[in-house]
């Protein structure tokens, strides 16, 4: 019997009823930080205008949600995807390298997106680190706090493929990037699911991640991971970043500068803050 993960963070970092989620999805799009309305989504199925990309937060909703919330106003505009590839951080420390979940689920209080299992097995073959491996995702929230907001959009009606990075290194995002690649369809959305500066002053925390949103407008991987390195910038999600970075340079996508705000921006604390930034990617 196929597996259904989750959800992990539910009444944790979102809320783990159905109503009070979509009413807190909905608040943080019309939010002072957030796009100021609900994307209006057509009943009707409209082709997806990608592949795309997108850099969303993965923080709990009062601090992240409103950046979060206009990326996915942002790519709402595009249509629905058939497949939404969420490559998150491991924070838990769990598992090898790179991980990915191709059989089953994962469940929210929206309901259950189920795996993109196809794309799964053939991305698993082509990738020198990834490897088939639950424990990974057993704690993990980067990825799961990213489904309500897609499931809020589209139902439950596309599949998903998540992906968990514990080696940040170059060389792991390249080869994860050359593996999607070989396989990536025209309906298909990519989520780096990542926050930016951690536990900074509000002015320090402003300055580091600009530079490195600077080298991803710029899509210079190179440039970015050597920002992050020299500047010791504590994103938690910079091998998430290089995969889409590389994605993007391969597919000819330009980058669209969305949103950046901290949750000192947002609970009025700026003392020690954790930067969010939306970033999306298209043809």
């Amino acid at each position: 019997m196929e597996e259904v993960m989750g959800p992990v963070v539910a009444g944790k970092f979102y809320p783990d009823e159905e109503n009070e989620l979509i009413e807190t999805i909905e608040g943080c799009y019309t939010h002072r930080f957030g796009p100021g309305k609900v994307p209006e989504v057509s009943g009707e199925e409209e082709e997806f205008d990608g592949p795309a990309g997108l850099i969303a937060p993965h923080a709990g909703y009062r601090y992240s949600g409103p950046v979060a919330a206009q990326g996915y106003s942002w790519a709402a505009e595009l249509g629905k995807p058939k497949t939404v590839v969420v490559i998150g951080t491991n924070h838990s420390g769990l598992g090898p390298a790179a991980s990915l979940l191709a059989e089953g689920g994962w469940a929210t209080p929206l309901g259950t997106v189920g795996f993109a299992a196809e794309l799964g097995e053939k991305v698993l073959e082509s990738s020198r680190f990834l490897e088939s491996n639950r424990s990974a995702f057993a704690r993990e929230h980067s990825i799961e706090v990213q489904l309500p907001f897609l499931q809020h959009l589209w139902g439950n009606d596309f599949s998903v493929l998540p992906i968990c990075l514990k080696d940040q290194r170059k060389r792991v995002a390249e080869d994860l990037a050359s593996a999607l690649r070989q396989f990536l369809a025209p309906e298909t959305l990519l989520v780096a699911s990542t926050d930016f500066s951690h536990y900074e002053k509000q002015a320090v925390a402003e300055r580091k991640d600009g530079r490195a949103i600077d080298a991803i407008l710029d899509l210079n991987p190179d440039s970015f991971y050597e920002e992050v390195r020299e500047h010791e910038i504590s994103i938690c999600g910079s091998g998430s970043i290089g995969v889409l970075l590389n994605i993007a340079l391969n597919e000819g996508l330009k980058p669209v500068d969305l949103k950046y705000a901290t949750s000192g921006d947002v609970a009025g604390y700026a003392k020690e803050v954790v930067g969010y930034s939306a970033i999306g990617f298209r043809g």
